[in-house]
């Protein structure tokens, strides 16, 4: 068996997190390439040391922690393991690592690659957006007007707490939650989901993947990126999101069935 260098990142307080790194560090034919400043105090490497050098991406958390290492490192295939709750884009929970990793070191899996959203705030981009872009207000007791463009023509005014702009796997976070439709992460779409909005003729809507929004506000607001990193967005500024060819690349076992997992997580059909 050839030789893998994987590159660890690691979400605090796991408890089995020990046991895991335990079973890692046993492998003699695997070099481990913990993050710097990592929670554990495993002596790390730079980020650009573990794009340049390892073969895969191992993160253990959740999807928030394997988000987080999208936003480090979106080039390699990554593996996250499941320590949290939903867990929609993990790949196996902690307790089917153990018996899942040989088969990934054996090449034993399958690569799922998901779209990412570009995201440039006066034409600089400033992230990549695994699940969704939110347009938000700044101030509780206000609306945020905003106005979106699609391919450089206005398509509509909405009056409202804020609009998610969702991929298609980002479909099961937070933009369910505002009423918007499930899409399986392999479509192709931009989903625009309006929060509380004024009027109730703002609805969700379900947008060709090629198309390229532009967005403008008349007041302070804020872009907030995954619901881990914030911008400030002030009127006058343009915030563009399309899909321009980045893709996360996820392992999964070869049998994992998309819709299993949604009725797993929804409880549909009990």
């Amino acid at each position: 068996m050839k030789g893998k260098t994987i590159g660890i990142f690691l979400r605090p307080k796991v408890s089995q997190m020990y046991e895991i790194l335990e079973v890692l560090q046993s492998q003699s034919n695997i070099e481990l390439y913990f993050e710097e400043n990592n929670a554990y105090g495993m002596s790390g490497v730079s980020l650009e040391q573990i794009k340049n050098e390892c073969d895969f991406l191992l993160s253990l958390g959740g999807d928030g922690t394997m988000i987080a290492t999208l936003h480090k490192i979106h080039t390699l295939p990554l593996l996250g393991v499941n320590a949290g709750h939903l867990g929609f884009l993990t790949g196996v929970g902690l307790n089917q690592f153990f018996d899942f990793f040989p088969k990934v070191l054996d090449g034993d899996y399958r690569i799922d690659q998901h779209a990412l959203l570009c995201v440039f705030l006066d034409d600089k981009q400033i992230a990549l957006a695994v699940n969704e872009v939110l347009i938000s207000k700044r101030s509780f007791p206000t609306m945020t007007h905003i106005h979106a463009y699609l391919n450089q023509k206005l398509f509509n005014s909405y009056r409202c707490d804020g609009l998610i702009v969702a991929t298609p796997t980002g479909s099961t976070a937070y933009n369910i939650s505002a009423g918007g439709s499930v899409v399986p992460p392999y479509c192709k779409n931009i989903l625009l989901t309006p929060l509380a909005p004024h009027s109730l003729t703002q609805r969700p809507m379900v947008l060709d993947d090629q198309i390229q929004l532009e967005f403008e506000v008349d007041e302070d607001s804020q872009i907030i990126i995954d619901g881990q990193r914030i911008f400030d967005f002030k009127p006058k500024s343009r915030l563009k999101i399309c899909f321009d060819g980045e893709y996360a690349k996820l392992i999964y076992p070869k049998n994992r069935d998309y819709f299993e997992v949604l009725k797993e997580k929804f409880h549909w059909g009990d």
